[in-house]
């Protein structure tokens, strides 16, 4: 018994100790790692640095510069080293390194293609590195994005995401459709805030890429109609008429309509008031559409509005009467007209106003 109990006191002080000396190797390769890193990141952006004085006396790179970036950046560690060099440069002179971007393109292709067949991280990393430093950009295509495109197929979240972040980037609306396009075909899930966030980064022409995409509404799937319907909203107004007939359409799915109806909030439109006040006042709209629609009303004045939002703080739905009470408060009714609610029987009516009332006289912006 005293034998098995040395020999379980013996194997734990190894156990502690080789755990120990583990931790300090694996520190003092860490430091080692990053020391190299650092050295590789130092000589790129020398190198870097020579053939930008080249471009700024109107010569193209060293061949021997482009053989350089075609054999050696296959390698995910030289790519690492020389993506933290651009950083810096780019820092320093942001136009220089875009021209000397540019001007390595065809090489950076060629690097691209060799990733095609890495595994996703990798392949991220080199999206993410395009994304930051782009070697082209516009509207004509150029056959790196087709090798993005294949960078999406079988990929992971993290590598759909930034080779999306590059497509985007790269300003391409032909680009961005054909990676959307693929994402609907192989029924592939990104999330619908990933890309409506990611769609808002695009640096084209936006107006452009978001009519190209409205044209498959009938064709993509409801997640990335979305995202689509959530990219307007963030940045354009115009699409008011082109929007309301699907809104009334009865086809349309629900959350489509919520969707259409926070545009609506975001860009106010006359046309669409009627709407709103039936659907908070009839019996036929779903509870889902009765709270955003209650919440969108803040942005449309008027007696009758004011009349329907008080009307709906007597609803059974909590979140109903939350945005009404809201709505009441952001359109700045005047006290009299809440004084039926204020001094009313209804409790619940009662205070959520009141609270709403109060949170809005200490300076809080409410939760729409």
């Amino acid at each position: 018994m005293r034998l098995d109990i040395e020999v379980v006191i013996y194997a734990y002080l190894f156990i502690c100790l080789a755990l120990l000396f583990f931790d300090l190797g694996y520190i003092f390769c860490s430091k080692h790692r990053g020391l190299h890193l650092k050295r590789r990141s130092l000589d790129w952006e020398s190198e870097v640095q020579t053939q930008m004085k080249r471009l700024t006396e109107g010569l193209p790179p060293a061949p021997a510069h482009i053989r350089m970036i075609e054999t050696k950046l296959v390698r995910i560690g030289l790519l690492s080293s020389f993506g933290a060099a651009l950083d810096r440069l780019g820092r320093k002179d942001g136009e220089l390194t875009a021209r000397y971007m540019y001007a390595c393109q065809g090489s950076l292709q060629v690097v691209a293609s060799h990733y095609m067949k890495r595994d996703s991280m990798e392949r991220a990393y080199l999206s993410y590195l395009i994304s930051r430093h782009r070697p082209c950009y516009g509207e004509e295509y150029r056959p790196l994005m087709d090798i993005l495109l294949e960078f999406l197929d079988g990929s992971t979240v993290y590598c759909r995401e930034n080779t999306l972040k590059a497509l985007y980037a790269l300003g391409n609306c032909q680009a961005v459709e054909n990676a959307l396009q693929l994402l609907n075909d192989r029924q592939v899930f990104h999330h619908t805030k990933l890309l409506s966030d990611g769609l808002l980064t695009f640096s084209g022409d936006r107006e452009k890429l978001a009519s190209r995409l409205w044209r498959h509404r009938k064709e993509w799937s409801e997640e990335l109609m979305l995202a689509v319907i959530q990219f307007i909203t963030g940045f354009t107004g115009q699409y008011r008429e082109v929007f309301l007939p699907v809104l009334q359409a009865k086809d349309t799915g629900m959350e489509i309509r919520l969707a259409l109806l926070r545009y609506y909030r975001r860009h106010p439109y006359e046309p669409v008031r009627p709407l709103l006040l039936s659907n908070l006042t009839g019996n036929e709209a779903e509870e889902n559409i009765q709270i955003v629609s209650a919440a969108v009303l803040a942005r449309y004045p008027g007696a009758d509005t004011v009349r329907t939002l008080n009307e709906s703080l007597h609803h059974p739905n909590w979140y109903v009467r939350y945005n009404a009470a809201q709505s009441l408060v952001e359109l700045k009714t005047p006290p009299e007209e809440l004084e039926e609610i204020l001094k009313g029987e209804d409790q619940y009516a009662r205070e959520i106003l009141t609270y709403m009332l109060e949170d809005a006289d200490e300076g809080g912006d409410g939760h729409g």
